[in-house]
């Protein structure tokens, strides 16, 4: 005689899913707390120390350091609020998008005229000679924020040669670069390069973030992003954005604008045709 016993266990899978999804939630919780404390210690100690240190000197030259040590740690420390601002509304679903016409040519050129302030001495920060121009429907704020995080990257590895930036129109999607000839990534670091609070050179500055943050917007938005580097050659950050059928080439907004032209003259003598002897907007009423 044999007796079997089957018992439904589905509830008490998913009770264990439920939990170890919980654990973890909590760790990286626990994770990103440790991480956000050292972040923020870092910056307000530099300010408070040579706050300090700048009331007790009176010679000029070390007044200058001290006053650009602080800048350089309140500018780190807003970005931090800001990549922690931007990574809770990533993680809520409530990140704007304002999408406008953007050309992308003249965007590349005034970023690259705003953040050549921030070069080292011998890097040369520049688009690209052969880009056609083009339209992009997309929202300025965030295609700015996506090449400043790439550039600003770039910017700490990079002590001498170039930093460029560029872009190419395919059918259906855009593909941007921004390629440095700084010290390059392991393939360690390229492994990990985007994720939260990582930096694979703890000497640099920086919160670790906005990479993390360029990667989930771009995503959202139906795109993809790569690196490639060589360790003493440089680094490529690659992303590519999905071409709305509202993009356009400059030649096919010239065509448009004609075509708008041709369209708004036609209506305009039509009008005329239709209208009655005499008739003049003077002599409209107005109800």
């Amino acid at each position: 005689e044999m007796i079997c016993v089957n018992y439904d266990i589905t509830e008490l899978k998913e009770t264990e899913q439920q939990r170890e999804k919980a654990e973890e939630l909590d760790r990286l919780k626990s994770a990103f707390l440790a991480n956000m404390s050292h972040e923020i210690r870092t910056p307000l100690n530099a300010i408070v120390g040579f706050s300090t240190l700048l009331v007790d000197t009176d010679d000029k030259e070390e007044q200058s350091q001290f006053v650009e040590i602080i800048q350089k740690n309140n500018e780190l420390l807003l970005q931090l609020i800001s990549d922690v601002l931007d990574l809770a509304k990533i993680e809520a679903n409530t990140i704007e998008f304002k999408p406008s016409r953007i050309e992308l040519k003249e965007f590349l050129d005034d970023l690259v005229k705003s953040l050549s302030i921030k070069l080292h001495e011998g890097v040369v920060l520049g688009s690209q000679p052969d880009l056609s121009p083009c339209t992009f429907d997309f929202d300025p704020v965030r295609l700015n924020q996506l090449f400043s995080n790439f550039i600003n990257n770039a910017i700490k590895h990079t002590d001498k040669g170039s930093i460029m930036l560029g872009y190419e129109i395919k059918p259906d999607e855009v593909v941007f670069t921004v390629m440095d000839t700084g010290e390059g990534m392991s393939e360690e670091v390229q492994a990990h390069v985007f994720d939260r609070f990582y930096k694979g050179n703890d000497f640099k500055q920086g919160t670790g973030l906005g990479l993390s943050i360029c990667k989930t917007i771009i995503e959202r938005l139906g795109g993809n992003i790569s690196v490639t580097s060589e360790v003493g050659k440089g680094t490529t950050f690659t992303f590519v954005l999905p071409l709305e059928s509202t993009s356009k080439t400059e030649a096919e907004k010239k065509e448009e604008d004609n075509q708008e032209t041709t369209a708004e003259t036609h209506s305009t003598e039509q009008r005329g045709k239709n209208a009655a002897p005499g008739d003049s907007p003077k002599n409209e009423e107005v109800g």
